[in-house]
């Protein structure tokens, strides 16, 4: 073997490791999900998602409430402007390959983007019994983006998830007490993902210099699957209701490209045989499992103004083990990524208060429980920590016939520890010590109209 060709005894998978990681990232419930899917859950703290059946986002949380709407003709349009903040504290992190020596101590700026959120629901009354539905939403995605020079370069760049799910559902009322709802989801994802990769150090035994030749990674990849949800809703007394609401997991086989993207002189040395036949643009294909969820909670009329939510939502984010990418390219093994997420709780008590025929208003907290199991493991696309919620929000009814709802609300998240020991999987992708500091702002608007 030539000496150009040596270093990949050791490197084979290094184009792998470092050219995929996690599709995850700061997003504002637990992991990548996004729970924003109703702007007057959101003035409540999400505690009336599975229970109060107040508006046509009850198609996305429990199907069977649309029993319970007031007007079962109507159309919700909703948006929210979500602002993460996350920022990286290097605490010395270092690069293997390069004998420990510290690496650009850039800390990559602020990778949490604004984004933006929209939502759509719209009910109609089959007969008194049963009710259809269809909601338009994103039930998860992220969207993060480092500078180019920062300290975790090889882990992360830039990270960006969208998914749009349509949701057609139907409530049945089986009394004057009890309903039933199910749905089925068409569920899309478009991933776009990059790193930088340090071909310097896979090419030094030809001369090149660590971390003097830096190049880039990107992987694109879509996919179009299926999945379904179902709850109750019961009318325990006329004061109380109590429901419950699961979502199944779908199961994406996402398919793209890879594209390495490295400069003048280690691309020629790349096309002369010197990576073995790796570091080639290919096809990819990779396999992303998100999570099943059931929500159970409670809906208590205090008196004829003062309402009382609670909601409790476990998410089965230890679905989510590894994150295995496929080349088309045979000299390309494949890329591994643990993550061995955990699942998750969320907790959140809330108040609706009816002022009159024309004002409502809403408050909330939640607490929302990491999916990271430790430092080691944390995905740099997503550091995610326990986060608490307080939420407020209104409702304004011009006319019977029309509603506007506002809601905003602020995250306090943990600091997120990051512990990469430039072991195992992360032997060549460098040492990555620090902390995050995040936290993260919310503003959403809703219209209503009643047919």
């Amino acid at each position: 073997m030539s000496q150009i060709n040596a270093p990949f005894n050791k490197v084979s998978l290094l184009a792998a490791s470092l050219s995929l990681a996690a599709f995850s990232g700061t997003a504002n419930a637990a992991a990548f999900g996004i729970v924003e899917q109703s702007v007057t859950g959101l003035g409540a703290a999400f505690s009336t998602g599975s229970t109060a059946a107040g508006d046509g986002s009850t198609v996305y949380y429990n199907p069977a409430g649309m029993s319970f709407l007031k007007n079962r003709n109507a159309a919700d349009f909703g948006a929210h402007v979500i602002d993460p903040n996350a920022k990286f504290k290097d605490k010395g992190s270092t690069h293997v390959t390069t004998a420990n020596l510290n690496v650009n101590n850039e800390n990559g700026g602020d990778a949490g983007p604004v984004a933006l959120v929209p939502n759509f629901y719209y009910t109609r009354a089959i007969n008194d019994q049963w009710t259809a539905g269809v909601g338009i939403n994103a039930p998860f995605g992220l969207v993060t983006d480092y500078d180019d020079g920062w300290v975790g370069r090889y882990h992360a760049l830039h990270s960006e998830i969208k998914t749009i799910n349509i949701n057609p559902s139907v409530s049945y009322k089986a009394s004057d007490t009890l309903s039933w709802g199910m749905g089925v989801s068409a569920q899309y994802i478009d991933a776009n993902i990059s790193n930088a990769v340090d071909f310097g150090t896979i090419f030094a035994m030809a001369g090149r210099t660590p971390q003097g030749d830096d190049g880039d990674a990107i992987i694109k990849g879509d996919d179009w699957t299926f999945g379904y949800n179902f709850g109750m809703l019961w009318q325990a007394t006329p004061d109380t209701r109590i429901g419950a609401a699961y979502r199944s997991r779908i199961k994406h086989k996402l398919k793209g490209k890879a594209d390495f993207r490295p400069n003048t002189a280690i691309a020629a040395i790349i096309a002369g045989g010197g990576g073995g036949g790796a570091f080639v643009d290919s096809d990819v294909t990779a396999d992303l499992t998100l999570p099943d969820s059931l929500s159970v909670g409670f809906h208590h009329q205090v008196n004829n103004k003062l309402t009382i939510n609670g909601d409790v939502t476990w998410t089965n984010w230890s679905v989510v083990e590894e994150l295995r990418v496929k080349f088309d390219n045979a000299a390309q093994p494949d890329s591994v990524t643990t993550l061995k997420y955990e699942d998750s709780n969320r907790y959140s008590l809330g108040m609706t208060y009816n002022q009159n025929e024309q004002w409502t208003w809403r408050a909330g907290v939640a607490f929302d429980e990491s999916t990271a199991p430790n430092a080691e493991l944390i995905s740099i696309r997503t550091p995610d920590a326990d986060r608490t919620w307080l939420t407020a929000g209104f409702t304004y009814k011009p006319s019977k016939k029309m509603s506007v709802d506002f809601g905003v609300a602020h995250l306090f998240i943990d600091d997120a520890e990051v512990r990469k020991t430039a072991a195992g999987e992360d032997r060549l992708k460098g040492g990555l010590v620090g902390e995050y500091e995040i936290d993260a702002n919310i503003i959403s608007a809703q219209a209503r109209w009643s047919f």
